[in-house]
């Protein structure tokens, strides 16, 4: 008998040992997964351990050999300097190398950004590709918090060559605040205001519940918001207005006119140099401008 309860003692030492070193080996591969610049380089064995160790996890689905890849992967490197200490951990994964596993979680287009949440594989937030790194911290903090800037007066309004969007909203918890809100997520690049201020309000004679595309303080575009507009209608007018009527199509706008919600371009293949380069542009440009959200 002595002997039997014996046997079960050793045996019910070995389990807890055998429990407690494979306990320490799974916390010791969590600290082994592979780390660049600040950026965890993962693959199918470490994806789910670092969505189990990271609350957020921000991974960039990239392909090494695109100048889109190069780009994005070089935005995504100085993001992940300034977020260092934070909640976000940012991650990458080589599609060309892990196909099994971007099929598994359905990424198809590249370069892709996802911030998974908590762990959950199934239901990511998508990143909106970043032209960069502040458009991520932006997208991050409009995520997180406050998705514009409250302006009390005028002098707030830079005289921006960039696009500012601001929205006149007579109450700003009604519902199609939180539409514009949620544009603003979704288009981190470009910057966000509202504002109650019957000075601002006068100078630019719109009612409430507008909202004003302005470039260097000049109006460009109203918007009259309506408690059944979309998210997409506001964040198409927006890109739309966003760019010029015409834009010339090189290595530093191909991101942004390919990452653009507008489906439709109408494209013009001219010599610069020709004597009726001139001519041909006005008349491209002038169409540009008339057809605007129209085709």
């Amino acid at each position: 008998m002595k002997k039997l309860g014996l046997l079960l003692l050793g045996a019910m030492l070995c389990l807890c040992v055998s429990v407690a070193a494979d306990v320490q080996l799974d916390l010791q591969r969590d600290t082994m997964i592979p780390e660049k610049d600040g950026i965890l380089q993962l693959e199918k064995g470490t994806f789910k351990r670092a969505l189990r160790k990271h609350k957020q996890l921000l991974v960039h689905f990239y392909t090494p050999l695109t100048s889109e890849g190069h780009r994005v992967a070089a935005t995504f490197k100085a993001a992940a300097a300034e977020l260092q200490g934070s909640e976000v951990k940012l991650a990458v994964i080589d599609v060309t190398k892990e196909k099994e596993l971007a099929k598994k979680l359905h990424v198809s287009g590249q370069p892709s950004i996802r911030l998974y949440l908590s762990g959950d594989v199934t239901n990511p937030a998508l990143c909106p590709v970043p032209q960069s790194s502040a458009s991520i911290l932006t997208w991050l903090q409009r995520r997180a918090g406050t998705s514009a800037d409250l302006i009390a007066d005028l002098s707030q309004l830079e005289a921006s060559d960039d696009l500012i969007v601001v929205g006149f909203f007579k109450e700003l918890n009604h519902e199609y605040v939180q539409v514009f809100y949620a544009a603003a997520i979704d288009l981190p690049d470009i910057r966000f205001a509202v504002t109650q201020d019957d000075e601002v309000i006068s100078k630019y004679t719109v009612t409430q519940d507008d909202v004003l595309l302005l470039k260097k303080s000049q109006l460009i575009q109203t918007y009259t918001m309506k408690p059944d507009t979309p998210k997409e209608e506001l964040v198409v007018l927006i890109s739309v207005y966003q760019m010029d009527p015409v834009t010339e199509y090189n290595g530093q706008t191909a991101s942004q006119i390919l990452g653009s919600p507008v489906l439709n371009h109408a494209l013009l293949f001219v010599n610069k140099s020709s004597e009726d380069f001139r001519e041909i542009f006005s008349a491209f440009y002038n169409a540009a401008e008339a057809f605007r959200l129209k085709v």
